[in-house]
Protein backbone atom coordinates (compact mmCIF):
# COMPACT_ATOMS: atom_id res chain seq x y z
CA UNK A 1 0.00 0.00 0.00
CA UNK A 2 3.39 2.00 0.11
CA UNK A 3 2.55 5.46 -1.97
CA UNK A 4 -1.27 4.99 -2.46
CA UNK A 5 -3.40 7.61 -2.31
CA UNK A 6 -5.82 5.35 0.52
CA UNK A 7 -8.20 8.15 0.92
CA UNK A 8 -8.42 8.95 -2.47
CA UNK A 9 -9.30 5.46 -3.90
CA UNK A 10 -11.78 5.09 -0.79
CA UNK A 11 -13.26 8.36 -2.27
CA UNK A 12 -13.04 7.06 -5.74
CA UNK A 13 -15.07 4.14 -4.46
CA UNK A 14 -17.92 5.69 -2.46
CA UNK A 15 -20.97 5.76 -5.60
CA UNK A 16 -20.31 1.52 -5.68
CA UNK A 17 -20.24 1.66 -1.88
CA UNK A 18 -23.66 3.25 -1.23
CA UNK A 19 -25.12 2.03 -4.65
CA UNK A 20 -28.45 0.56 -4.14
CA UNK A 21 -28.50 -3.15 -5.26
CA UNK A 22 -31.82 -2.74 -8.64
CA UNK A 23 -33.99 -5.88 -8.03
CA UNK A 24 -32.95 -6.62 -12.19
CA UNK A 25 -29.33 -6.11 -11.38
CA UNK A 26 -29.06 -10.11 -11.94
CA UNK A 27 -30.80 -10.50 -14.94
CA UNK A 28 -28.51 -11.19 -18.35
CA UNK A 29 -26.59 -8.18 -19.99
CA UNK A 30 -29.11 -8.05 -22.84
CA UNK A 31 -31.67 -7.84 -20.52
CA UNK A 32 -30.05 -5.18 -18.63
CA UNK A 33 -29.53 -2.82 -21.78
CA UNK A 34 -32.88 -3.48 -23.40
CA UNK A 35 -34.55 -2.81 -19.77
CA UNK A 36 -32.24 0.45 -19.31
CA UNK A 37 -33.44 1.34 -23.01
CA UNK A 38 -36.48 1.61 -21.99
CA UNK A 39 -36.38 3.49 -19.07
CA UNK A 40 -33.52 5.51 -21.55
CA UNK A 41 -36.68 6.90 -23.75
CA UNK A 42 -37.93 8.75 -20.90
CA UNK A 43 -34.73 10.31 -19.35
CA UNK A 44 -33.30 11.17 -22.48
CA UNK A 45 -36.10 11.07 -24.92
CA UNK A 46 -36.57 15.03 -25.05
CA UNK A 47 -34.36 17.95 -24.34
CA UNK A 48 -35.82 19.13 -21.45
CA UNK A 49 -36.17 15.50 -19.97
CA UNK A 50 -32.35 15.04 -20.62
CA UNK A 51 -30.93 17.80 -19.16
CA UNK A 52 -32.43 17.16 -15.60
CA UNK A 53 -33.28 13.91 -15.22
CA UNK A 54 -29.98 12.51 -16.68
CA UNK A 55 -27.60 12.59 -13.49
CA UNK A 56 -30.68 10.25 -11.84
CA UNK A 57 -30.62 8.06 -14.82
CA UNK A 58 -26.65 7.85 -14.72
CA UNK A 59 -27.36 6.67 -11.32
CA UNK A 60 -30.08 3.60 -12.29
CA UNK A 61 -27.49 2.54 -14.87
CA UNK A 62 -25.05 2.02 -11.86
CA UNK A 63 -27.29 0.22 -9.79
CA UNK A 64 -28.22 -1.88 -12.36
CA UNK A 65 -24.77 -2.77 -13.30
CA UNK A 66 -24.80 -2.07 -17.05
CA UNK A 67 -21.08 -1.69 -18.30
CA UNK A 68 -19.97 2.00 -19.53
CA UNK A 69 -20.05 0.67 -23.40
CA UNK A 70 -23.43 -0.70 -23.39
CA UNK A 71 -24.48 2.73 -21.64
CA UNK A 72 -22.86 4.82 -24.37
CA UNK A 73 -25.13 2.97 -26.72
CA UNK A 74 -28.68 4.07 -25.10
CA UNK A 75 -28.64 7.13 -27.02
CA UNK A 76 -27.44 6.09 -30.00
CA UNK A 77 -30.07 3.61 -30.36
CA UNK A 78 -32.84 6.67 -29.32
CA UNK A 79 -31.57 8.44 -31.77
CA UNK A 80 -30.80 5.99 -34.49
CA UNK A 81 -32.90 3.23 -34.14
CA UNK A 82 -35.89 3.98 -31.81
CA UNK A 83 -38.26 2.08 -32.74
CA UNK A 84 -36.81 -1.22 -33.77
CA UNK A 85 -34.91 -1.56 -30.19
CA UNK A 86 -38.22 -0.16 -28.19
CA UNK A 87 -39.60 -3.43 -30.28
CA UNK A 88 -36.64 -5.10 -28.33
CA UNK A 89 -37.47 -3.72 -25.20
CA UNK A 90 -41.28 -4.55 -25.42
CA UNK A 91 -40.56 -8.17 -25.33
CA UNK A 92 -37.94 -8.02 -22.45
CA UNK A 93 -40.68 -6.94 -20.36
CA UNK A 94 -42.99 -9.27 -21.04
CA UNK A 95 -44.17 -10.46 -17.28
CA UNK A 96 -45.88 -8.61 -14.84
CA UNK A 97 -42.74 -8.39 -12.22
CA UNK A 98 -40.47 -6.84 -14.90
CA UNK A 99 -43.21 -4.25 -15.91
CA UNK A 100 -44.33 -3.64 -12.56
CA UNK A 101 -40.11 -2.81 -11.54
CA UNK A 102 -39.80 -0.80 -14.75
CA UNK A 103 -42.91 1.30 -13.91
CA UNK A 104 -41.57 1.88 -10.76
CA UNK A 105 -38.25 3.01 -12.47
CA UNK A 106 -40.25 5.28 -14.29
CA UNK A 107 -42.05 6.88 -11.73
CA UNK A 108 -38.78 7.11 -9.73
CA UNK A 109 -37.49 10.01 -12.81
CA UNK A 110 -40.59 11.66 -12.72
CA UNK A 111 -40.81 12.29 -9.39
CA UNK A 112 -37.31 14.43 -10.20
CA UNK A 113 -39.16 16.15 -13.28
CA UNK A 114 -39.97 19.78 -13.45
CA UNK A 115 -39.37 21.68 -16.85
CA UNK A 116 -40.31 17.72 -18.72
CA UNK A 117 -43.02 17.00 -17.07
CA UNK A 118 -45.76 17.08 -19.76
CA UNK A 119 -42.90 14.43 -21.52
CA UNK A 120 -42.76 12.10 -18.63
CA UNK A 121 -46.72 11.79 -18.56
CA UNK A 122 -47.20 10.79 -22.04
CA UNK A 123 -44.07 8.42 -21.70
CA UNK A 124 -45.69 7.00 -18.87
CA UNK A 125 -48.91 6.68 -20.25
CA UNK A 126 -47.86 5.03 -23.37
CA UNK A 127 -45.93 2.22 -21.59
CA UNK A 128 -49.22 1.77 -19.40
CA UNK A 129 -51.27 1.23 -22.62
CA UNK A 130 -48.79 -0.92 -24.33
CA UNK A 131 -48.27 -3.23 -20.92
CA UNK A 132 -52.20 -3.19 -21.31
CA UNK A 133 -52.11 -2.20 -17.58
CA UNK A 134 -55.43 -2.22 -16.13
CA UNK A 135 -57.13 0.78 -13.90
CA UNK A 136 -56.80 -0.95 -10.61
CA UNK A 137 -53.03 -1.17 -11.69
CA UNK A 138 -52.94 2.75 -12.91
CA UNK A 139 -54.48 3.61 -9.67
CA UNK A 140 -52.43 1.79 -7.61
CA UNK A 141 -49.14 3.38 -9.20
CA UNK A 142 -50.71 6.75 -8.98
CA UNK A 143 -51.55 6.44 -5.28
CA UNK A 144 -48.63 4.43 -4.46
CA UNK A 145 -46.51 7.04 -5.87
CA UNK A 146 -47.97 9.75 -4.08
CA UNK A 147 -47.82 8.09 -0.85
CA UNK A 148 -43.57 8.17 -1.87
CA UNK A 149 -43.52 11.78 -2.85
CA UNK A 150 -44.94 12.46 0.90
CA UNK A 151 -43.31 9.61 2.61
CA UNK A 152 -46.78 8.23 4.21
CA UNK A 153 -45.87 4.95 5.00
CA UNK A 154 -49.50 4.61 6.12
CA UNK A 155 -51.01 5.36 2.79
CA UNK A 156 -48.95 3.31 0.95
CA UNK A 157 -49.15 0.16 2.84
CA UNK A 158 -53.13 0.52 2.84
CA UNK A 159 -52.72 1.24 -1.32
CA UNK A 160 -50.90 -2.05 -1.46
CA UNK A 161 -53.38 -4.32 0.98
CA UNK A 162 -55.99 -2.48 -1.17
CA UNK A 163 -54.17 -3.50 -4.48
CA UNK A 164 -53.71 -7.48 -3.20
CA UNK A 165 -57.52 -7.65 -1.87
CA UNK A 166 -58.25 -6.84 -6.11
CA UNK A 167 -56.23 -9.83 -6.72
CA UNK A 168 -52.98 -8.42 -7.93
CA UNK A 169 -49.20 -9.20 -6.89
CA UNK A 170 -46.31 -7.03 -6.70
CA UNK A 171 -43.00 -8.46 -5.03
CA UNK A 172 -42.50 -6.74 -1.59
CA UNK A 173 -38.56 -6.20 -2.99
CA UNK A 174 -40.27 -3.97 -5.61
CA UNK A 175 -42.03 -1.95 -3.05
CA UNK A 176 -38.87 -1.08 -0.97
CA UNK A 177 -36.79 -0.40 -3.83
CA UNK A 178 -40.28 2.05 -4.56
CA UNK A 179 -40.20 3.50 -0.96
CA UNK A 180 -36.97 2.48 1.06
CA UNK A 181 -38.94 3.05 3.70
CA UNK A 182 -42.01 1.09 3.39
CA UNK A 183 -42.48 -1.84 5.76
CA UNK A 184 -45.39 -4.57 6.00
CA UNK A 185 -45.53 -7.61 7.85
CA UNK A 186 -48.26 -10.56 7.19
CA UNK A 187 -49.54 -13.15 10.35
CA UNK A 188 -50.35 -17.09 8.85
CA UNK A 189 -51.90 -19.64 10.85
CA UNK A 190 -51.61 -23.46 9.67
CA UNK A 191 -51.07 -23.23 5.99
CA UNK A 192 -51.72 -26.31 4.03
CA UNK A 193 -50.36 -25.60 0.19
CA UNK A 194 -52.55 -28.46 -1.91
CA UNK A 195 -51.27 -29.63 -5.07
CA UNK A 196 -51.06 -27.31 -8.08
CA UNK A 197 -50.69 -24.03 -5.68
CA UNK A 198 -47.37 -22.37 -5.11
CA UNK A 199 -47.42 -20.22 -1.58
CA UNK A 200 -45.18 -17.53 -2.25
CA UNK A 201 -43.51 -15.37 0.56
CA UNK A 202 -41.15 -12.53 -0.27
CA UNK A 203 -41.53 -10.15 2.42
CA UNK A 204 -41.79 -10.60 6.94
CA UNK A 205 -44.49 -12.65 8.12
CA UNK A 206 -45.26 -14.30 11.52
CA UNK A 207 -46.44 -17.92 11.19
CA UNK A 208 -48.12 -19.61 14.03
CA UNK A 209 -48.26 -23.83 13.41
CA UNK A 210 -46.75 -25.63 10.46
CA UNK A 211 -46.62 -25.29 7.24
CA UNK A 212 -47.73 -28.51 5.07
CA UNK A 213 -46.73 -28.77 1.20
CA UNK A 214 -48.99 -31.47 -0.13
CA UNK A 215 -47.58 -33.53 -3.27
CA UNK A 216 -47.76 -30.66 -6.30
CA UNK A 217 -47.49 -28.02 -4.04
CA UNK A 218 -45.08 -25.18 -3.70
CA UNK A 219 -43.25 -23.34 -1.17
CA UNK A 220 -41.00 -20.07 -2.45
CA UNK A 221 -39.53 -18.01 -0.06
CA UNK A 222 -37.71 -15.10 -1.47
CA UNK A 223 -36.18 -12.49 0.46
CA UNK A 224 -39.06 -12.87 3.25
CA UNK A 225 -37.69 -12.78 7.21
CA UNK A 226 -39.76 -14.81 8.69
CA UNK A 227 -40.48 -16.05 12.51
CA UNK A 228 -42.45 -19.30 12.97
CA UNK A 229 -43.45 -21.46 15.77
CA UNK A 230 -43.85 -25.08 13.84
CA UNK A 231 -42.25 -26.94 11.11
CA UNK A 232 -42.44 -27.23 7.49
CA UNK A 233 -43.90 -30.32 6.32
CA UNK A 234 -43.47 -31.66 2.63
CA UNK A 235 -44.46 -34.39 0.83
CA UNK A 236 -43.53 -34.57 -2.32
CA UNK A 237 -44.07 -30.86 -3.08
CA UNK A 238 -41.17 -27.98 -3.91
CA UNK A 239 -39.55 -25.90 -1.85
CA UNK A 240 -37.26 -23.26 -2.27
CA UNK A 241 -35.08 -20.68 0.11
CA UNK A 242 -33.62 -17.44 -1.38
CA UNK A 243 -32.53 -14.73 0.53
CA UNK A 244 -34.41 -15.80 3.40
CA UNK A 245 -33.85 -15.35 7.10
CA UNK A 246 -35.64 -17.59 9.51
CA UNK A 247 -35.90 -17.96 13.18
CA UNK A 248 -37.70 -20.54 14.87
CA UNK A 249 -39.53 -19.49 18.15
CA UNK A 250 -40.83 -22.97 18.84
CA UNK A 251 -40.94 -26.21 17.04
CA UNK A 252 -42.20 -29.83 18.20
CA UNK A 253 -40.55 -31.74 15.56
CA UNK A 254 -37.34 -33.63 15.02
CA UNK A 255 -36.22 -31.25 12.27
CA UNK A 256 -38.01 -27.76 11.17
CA UNK A 257 -38.17 -29.03 7.89
CA UNK A 258 -39.34 -32.63 7.32
CA UNK A 259 -38.87 -33.56 2.83
CA UNK A 260 -40.55 -36.99 2.03
CA UNK A 261 -40.02 -37.78 -2.16
CA UNK A 262 -39.31 -34.27 -3.27
CA UNK A 263 -37.00 -34.08 -6.47
CA UNK A 264 -35.50 -30.93 -5.58
CA UNK A 265 -34.62 -28.66 -2.16
CA UNK A 266 -32.83 -25.31 -2.78
CA UNK A 267 -31.54 -23.07 -0.29
CA UNK A 268 -29.29 -20.03 -1.49
CA UNK A 269 -28.07 -16.98 0.33
CA UNK A 270 -30.37 -17.93 3.44
CA UNK A 271 -29.93 -18.21 7.23
CA UNK A 272 -31.30 -20.45 9.37
CA UNK A 273 -31.47 -20.03 13.70
CA UNK A 274 -32.81 -23.45 15.03
CA UNK A 275 -32.77 -21.78 18.33
CA UNK A 276 -32.27 -25.09 19.78
CA UNK A 277 -35.55 -26.20 18.99
CA UNK A 278 -34.72 -29.01 16.81
CA UNK A 279 -32.69 -29.93 13.76
CA UNK A 280 -32.84 -28.25 10.57
CA UNK A 281 -33.36 -30.66 7.46
CA UNK A 282 -34.38 -34.46 7.26
CA UNK A 283 -34.40 -35.72 3.43
CA UNK A 284 -35.26 -38.88 1.94
CA UNK A 285 -34.97 -38.30 -1.59
CA UNK A 286 -33.89 -36.68 -4.73
CA UNK A 287 -31.13 -33.22 -4.53
CA UNK A 288 -30.24 -30.75 -1.93
CA UNK A 289 -28.52 -27.81 -3.39
CA UNK A 290 -27.27 -25.49 -0.63
CA UNK A 291 -24.50 -22.57 -1.79
CA UNK A 292 -23.69 -19.43 0.45
CA UNK A 293 -25.49 -19.89 3.40
CA UNK A 294 -26.00 -19.92 7.48
CA UNK A 295 -26.95 -22.49 9.76
CA UNK A 296 -27.45 -22.44 13.68
CA UNK A 297 -28.22 -24.09 16.90
CA UNK A 298 -29.74 -27.03 16.57
CA UNK A 299 -30.27 -29.40 19.03
CA UNK A 300 -31.82 -32.85 19.82
CA UNK A 301 -30.34 -34.28 16.16
CA UNK A 302 -28.26 -33.38 13.73
CA UNK A 303 -29.26 -29.74 11.61
CA UNK A 304 -29.03 -32.02 8.57
CA UNK A 305 -30.11 -35.51 7.75
CA UNK A 306 -29.64 -36.93 4.06
CA UNK A 307 -30.40 -39.59 2.86
CA UNK A 308 -31.45 -38.53 -1.24
CA UNK A 309 -29.59 -39.15 -4.10
CA UNK A 310 -27.03 -36.04 -4.34
CA UNK A 311 -26.68 -33.08 -1.64
CA UNK A 312 -24.03 -30.28 -3.01
CA UNK A 313 -23.13 -27.56 -0.11
CA UNK A 314 -20.64 -24.63 -1.57
CA UNK A 315 -19.66 -21.80 0.81
CA UNK A 316 -21.84 -22.50 3.67
CA UNK A 317 -21.30 -21.94 7.20
CA UNK A 318 -22.91 -23.91 10.63
CA UNK A 319 -22.58 -23.11 13.79
CA UNK A 320 -23.33 -24.88 17.08
CA UNK A 321 -24.83 -28.02 16.47
CA UNK A 322 -25.53 -29.67 19.91
CA UNK A 323 -25.59 -32.98 18.44
CA UNK A 324 -23.43 -33.09 15.87
CA UNK A 325 -23.87 -30.75 11.97
CA UNK A 326 -24.35 -33.36 8.79
CA UNK A 327 -25.23 -36.82 8.79
CA UNK A 328 -24.69 -38.64 5.10
CA UNK A 329 -26.72 -42.15 4.99
CA UNK A 330 -28.16 -44.84 2.77
CA UNK A 331 -26.61 -44.75 -1.46
CA UNK A 332 -26.36 -41.15 -0.91
CA UNK A 333 -23.44 -38.93 -2.98
CA UNK A 334 -22.46 -35.40 -1.19
CA UNK A 335 -20.05 -32.86 -2.07
CA UNK A 336 -19.19 -29.93 0.21
CA UNK A 337 -16.46 -27.05 -0.50
CA UNK A 338 -15.87 -24.30 1.10
CA UNK A 339 -17.77 -24.39 4.07
CA UNK A 340 -17.15 -23.60 7.81
CA UNK A 341 -18.40 -25.94 10.82
CA UNK A 342 -17.90 -24.38 14.29
CA UNK A 343 -18.97 -26.38 17.50
CA UNK A 344 -20.22 -29.42 17.66
CA UNK A 345 -20.55 -32.29 20.05
CA UNK A 346 -21.44 -36.07 18.51
CA UNK A 347 -20.31 -39.60 19.70
CA UNK A 348 -19.15 -40.16 16.08
CA UNK A 349 -18.43 -37.55 14.01
CA UNK A 350 -18.84 -34.39 15.55
CA UNK A 351 -19.60 -32.44 12.29
CA UNK A 352 -19.87 -34.65 10.00
CA UNK A 353 -21.14 -38.62 10.34
CA UNK A 354 -21.64 -40.57 6.96
CA UNK A 355 -22.16 -44.46 6.73
CA UNK A 356 -23.14 -44.17 2.92
CA UNK A 357 -22.03 -46.01 -0.02
CA UNK A 358 -21.72 -43.59 -2.69
CA UNK A 359 -18.60 -41.12 -2.44
CA UNK A 360 -18.24 -37.69 0.00
CA UNK A 361 -15.96 -35.56 -0.95
CA UNK A 362 -14.94 -33.04 1.45
CA UNK A 363 -13.05 -30.04 0.63
CA UNK A 364 -11.25 -26.22 1.67
CA UNK A 365 -13.50 -26.83 4.49
CA UNK A 366 -12.80 -25.63 8.10
CA UNK A 367 -13.84 -27.27 11.39
CA UNK A 368 -13.00 -25.51 14.51
CA UNK A 369 -14.11 -27.08 18.31
CA UNK A 370 -15.68 -30.23 17.16
CA UNK A 371 -15.59 -32.70 19.48
CA UNK A 372 -16.39 -36.58 19.73
CA UNK A 373 -16.80 -38.87 22.32
CA UNK A 374 -15.12 -41.29 20.76
CA UNK A 375 -13.74 -40.95 16.72
CA UNK A 376 -14.38 -38.72 14.10
CA UNK A 377 -13.88 -35.17 15.77
CA UNK A 378 -14.23 -33.09 12.55
CA UNK A 379 -15.54 -36.56 10.09
CA UNK A 380 -16.23 -39.94 10.78
CA UNK A 381 -16.69 -42.57 7.63
CA UNK A 382 -18.64 -45.75 9.21
CA UNK A 383 -16.88 -47.63 6.47
CA UNK A 384 -12.70 -47.48 4.90
CA UNK A 385 -13.69 -47.03 1.36
CA UNK A 386 -12.51 -45.26 -2.20
CA UNK A 387 -14.52 -42.23 -2.69
CA UNK A 388 -14.56 -40.70 0.74
CA UNK A 389 -12.27 -37.45 0.14
CA UNK A 390 -11.33 -35.26 2.33
CA UNK A 391 -8.33 -32.26 1.02
CA UNK A 392 -7.18 -29.18 1.62
CA UNK A 393 -9.02 -28.81 5.44
CA UNK A 394 -8.13 -27.31 8.67
CA UNK A 395 -9.32 -28.41 11.88
CA UNK A 396 -8.69 -26.32 15.34
CA UNK A 397 -9.09 -26.90 18.31
CA UNK A 398 -10.81 -30.41 17.37
CA UNK A 399 -11.01 -33.15 20.46
CA UNK A 400 -10.23 -36.35 19.81
CA UNK A 401 -6.95 -33.97 17.44
CA UNK A 402 -5.54 -37.38 16.88
CA UNK A 403 -9.02 -39.12 15.18
CA UNK A 404 -10.44 -36.13 13.57
CA UNK A 405 -10.98 -37.68 10.48
CA UNK A 406 -11.83 -41.32 10.59
CA UNK A 407 -11.51 -44.31 8.19
CA UNK A 408 -10.26 -42.61 5.21
CA UNK A 409 -7.18 -43.76 2.92
CA UNK A 410 -3.80 -42.38 2.93
CA UNK A 411 -4.12 -40.81 -0.69
CA UNK A 412 -7.74 -39.13 0.08
CA UNK A 413 -6.84 -37.16 2.80
CA UNK A 414 -5.19 -34.02 3.83
CA UNK A 415 -5.73 -32.40 7.03
CA UNK A 416 -4.07 -29.72 8.51
CA UNK A 417 -4.42 -29.79 12.33
CA UNK A 418 -3.69 -26.74 14.68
Amino acid sequence: MEGMDILGYLKSRQNELERVNHPMSNRSLNFRYLYSYGVGVLALGSMKSMTELQDKFNYFIECIALPKEQRDKILIDINNHFEFRLSDCIRALRTKEVQYCFLVDLYKLYNLAVWSLEYCEKVIANYLQIFHASEPEIAFFRMFNDAVTKRDVVAARNYYHNFREAGFEISYKTLQYFFPGFEDEDAYQNLIIAPGKTFYLDKPATVNGDIVVERGGSLLVDGAEISIKGAVLVDGGRIQFRDAKVFIEECEKDYFLTIQDAAVVQIENSSFDCNLQCGFLWQNAGRLLIEESEFQQSSGKRMIAFSGRYARILRSSFLEGRDGFLTIQGSSQMNIEECDFYQANAEYGGAIYSDTIDNVTIQRCSFRSCKAKYLGAAVYFQYQKLGQVVKECTCRLCEPASKAVFNTYEDDFELKVR
